[in-house]
């Protein structure tokens, strides 16, 4: 199977709208039949990062709990989705995406995930697999607060988790989260043995 080029690709898309569909029908339905799902999973790194605070809170000055719960529970939690799909007998591309997921105080960006693998059969029974990735988007940003510190201070922006600290508001901005996603560039280099 031959892999398309983009320019097969847009003219596959704009014959499919008139009776000329079937030209382009097979092999699209052959690199379908190559693709496999190879990852689901709901939940990130970042998002368990994010999730560590939800069980925090502090008191404001008149004894008022403020929790965090509220504040660091998405409406959704990111879901990554990947597949891989076979273009040669050793090459296999790797793609997906994830949802990313939003909070009050945060929000990790959707993302997309791109990738190669390389299979090397050494002999029947081993094999060297070479597989390089790489995620496009899905950053984290956390929000802050603004805060009332009465006559003296005002109202200020602060980092949402660290209001009632005794470190000055403007300080605390510089430990909000603004991360990349982990492992956003990966490379695996795996040797497989089977015993018989």
């Amino acid at each position: 199977m031959k892999p398309l080029s983009p320019s097969v690709l847009v003219l596959c898309a704009l014959l499919s709208l008139g009776q000329y569909k079937s030209i382009c029908a097979a092999p699209l339905f052959d690199l379908w039949e190559a693709t496999s799902l190879i990852e689901i999973k709901q939940g990130s790194e970042l998002s368990n990062k994010m999730g560590f605070y939800r069980s925090g809170g502090f008191e404001l000055s008149n004894g008022v709990p403020v929790g965090f719960r509220s504040w660091y529970t998405p409406t959704f939690v990111d879901t990554r989705i990947s597949y891989m799909t076979q273009i040669h007998p050793k090459v296999g591309v790797i793609w997906g995406f994830s949802t990313g997921e939003n909070a009050p105080k945060y929000a990790v960006d959707p993302s997309l995930k791109v990738g190669l693998v390389f299979r090397h059969e050494i002999d029947k029974t081993s094999a060297l697999s070479l597989k390089g990735t790489s995620i496009i988007g899905g950053r984290l940003r956390e929000s802050a607060c603004s805060a009332n510190y009465g006559d003296i201070g005002g109202v200020q922006q602060v980092n949402c988790r660290m209001a009632a600290s005794t470190m000055q508001p403007s300080q605390t901005l510089q430990y909000l989260y603004n991360e990349k996603p982990f492992n956003y560039n990966t490379i695996w280099l795996q040797y497989t043995k089977n015993f018989n």
